[in-house]
């Protein structure tokens, strides 16, 4: 059966034409293949429209059987995202995260159990919870994600398993003290053939050294600066990776001095739009910021998650501003477009929180864990055991102190000290301990209550040296805070046991230990100094600290209204 012709005639003029394929569009980026046949008769266009018919459907099927992303391609993306995780754990293991013993083997499992559930996804084909890692790996190496087809999405999530596979088995390695790990991809180990200049494929790279880096290109450096300066700590690193991700989303992908401040207004009015839970509800998964907005805006009222808060595009635009900042000081912008905006009022971080409530403090106290439990895997249920472990002593110390979570978490046994008679906690910044600030260091004398309930037995029997004051604390979270799995344990056990509502939390212990101190007319000068903070005024300029008698007396002033006696008979 002879081909059609495809032929349309134009004056005296024969053109070949013929529509490319539905499904080949995106790839071969037009709708239809046209051609000058030349100034010849019917018979002749004809011939010559019969061979352009063969050739494009040999076309058609050469791109229908070889995505469009060459292997030096997927060598580029598998390379350039082992190489950036690997840099960055290499600068957070040089800021000295992670290297105790204990922190070391748990880094090790986590980057263990990554490669194990990565080998389960490539293996089963579920690569779409890697989409997110092959967007960003795509747009390191100047690809467009909206520009490829499914084939060649399908590709880069593929790559970035394969390579993560080596990656996470490569970490692993190295917190067991092998640094010689070979990746055993080939994409990892083959040598990148430069592409020429004459050679312009859909999909090429950029190149060109005169070229201004993109914003998705600059901004992990940025973050990866920040942490290792020590000017953030990874979970804020985390939170402005998102903040940087939703900026491109919504303003795109260009190099930093290009964007002007309408790119930032139309940030904040985007950003007004959209749902508090837009990055983890599951019916958002893939969405563009204004197909989330849309889809938001169909949903009934009764489902609608409330909007982003003022608090936290004021934090995106803090975010964003340093970044620009940093960026003016290096030349590589003009102007900060992400200052001069301002937002409605938000809480004064005084009301962030709730106080405990002396019924609820009471409802606490007087549950399980501290009037006895059934067993250690069964807390919020009565029964005979009083165990006096982290889930224990870590509430009371923050009552009776006004100490902060992880500065509790991390105590080591040298850190419980005695100076003429009155034992205190030693707060310090000495290695693996991390603080706050400057401020944090400190001494916080050890309360009464605290000794009467046998606290400083308890220290005794953990033994010489400096030991964990709660060995059973494992490191959590992104900055691998020794408080993460209690801060989680802490929640579940009070909705548990009926003591919880929104605003209050943990933290809010510390707030119920200074307002008792406050309303005890203890300074708050005084204050300041147990619980670390710094005081604003000429007064605590020339003041320089307090004594630990002082100090000691404005801990005793903590007056809980609690009645804890039946816990003293085990001192």
């Amino acid at each position: 059966m002879a081909a059609p012709s495809n032929i349309v005639r134009r004056g005296r003029i024969f053109h070949f034409r013929r529509a490319v394929p539905a499904d080949l569009r995106d790839r071969l980026k037009r709708r239809e293949l046209v051609r000058s046949l030349g100034a010849c008769g019917p018979k002749d266009a004809r011939l010559r429209a019969d061979e352009l018919y063969w050739l494009s459907e040999q076309l058609f099927e050469t791109a229908r059987a070889n995505p469009m992303l060459t292997q030096d391609q997927l060598a580029l993306l598998a390379q350039s995202f082992y190489n950036h995780v690997l840099e960055r754990e290499r600068t957070v293991r040089a800021s000295g995260m992670y290297l105790t013993e204990d922190g070391r083997a748990a880094r090790a499992r986590y980057w263990g159990d990554v490669a194990q559930q990565t080998k389960k996804s490539l293996g089963g084909n579920m690569l779409d919870h890697g989409i997110t890692t092959a967007q960003m790996t795509a747009r390191m190496v100047g690809l467009t994600w909206s520009d490829l087809d499914e084939a060649e999405r399908h590709q880069c999530k593929e790559v970035v398993h394969r390579a993560g596979i080596d990656l996470a088995e490569a970490l692993k390695a190295r917190y067991e003290g092998d640094f010689e790990f070979e990746p055993k991809s080939k994409l990892l180990r083959q040598a990148l053939v430069e592409v020429p200049p004459t050679a312009s494929p859909p999909h090429q790279m950029q190149s060109g050294a005169q070229a201004e880096p993109l914003f998705s290109t600059v901004y992990p450096g940025y973050i990866e600066d920040q942490i290792r300066r020590g000017d953030w700590r990874q979970q804020t690193g985390n939170q402005a990776h998102a903040t940087y991700r939703l900026f491109e989303q919504i303003c795109g992908n260009k190099p930093v001095n290009q964007y002007t401040r309408a790119d930032a207004a139309q940030f904040r009015t985007t950003a007004e739009r959209m749902p508090s839970d837009y990055g983890k509800a599951a019916s958002y998964k893939n969405f563009t910021p204004e197909d989330i907005i849309r889809a938001y805006e169909k949903l009934p009222d009764e489902r609608k998650q409330p909007l982003l808060t003022q608090k936290t595009i004021k934090r995106h635009f803090s975010a964003l501003s340093a970044m620009w900042s940093e960026a003016i000081a290096t030349g590589k912008a003009t102007e900060n477009i992400f200052s001069g905006f301002r937002f409605a009022a938000v809480k004064r971080a005084v009301d962030e929180r709730e106080q405990w409530s002396g019924t609820e403090l009471k409802a606490l106290f007087g549950s399980p864990v501290w009037s006895g439990c059934l067993s250690a895997g069964r807390r919020s249920q009565p029964g005979q055991q009083i165990i006096r472990d982290d889930k224990f002593w870590i509430p009371l110390i923050t009552l009776f102190s006004g100490m902060r979570l992880e500065e509790i978490c991390q105590l080591r046994t040298d850190d419980i000290r005695e100076e003429n008679g009155t034992p205190f906690f030693d707060i310090n910044d000495r290695p693996p301990r991390q603080l706050k600030n400057k401020n944090a260091v400190r001494k916080v004398p050890i309360h009464s209550e605290l000794i009467r309930m046998g606290f400083l037995t308890y220290i005794k029997t953990l033994g010489k040296g400096s030991q964990p004051v709660f060995p059973a604390l494992k490191p959590g979270g992104a900055d691998d805070k020794l408080g993460h799995g209690f801060t989680k344990w802490f929640t579940r056990y009070r909705q548990d046991i009926g003591v919880y509502r929104k605003n209050l939390d943990f933290h809010s212990l510390r707030h119920t230990a200074t307002t008792l101190m406050h309303q005890a007319d203890v300074s708050t000068l005084v204050i300041d100094h147990l619980t670390g903070h710094s005081t604003p005024g000429e007064t605590a300029r020339y003041t320089k600290g307090s004594s630990l008698q002082q100090l000691a007396a404005a801990i005793e002033a903590i007056k809980s209204g609690l009645a804890l006696a039946h816990l003293y008979n085990d001192c």
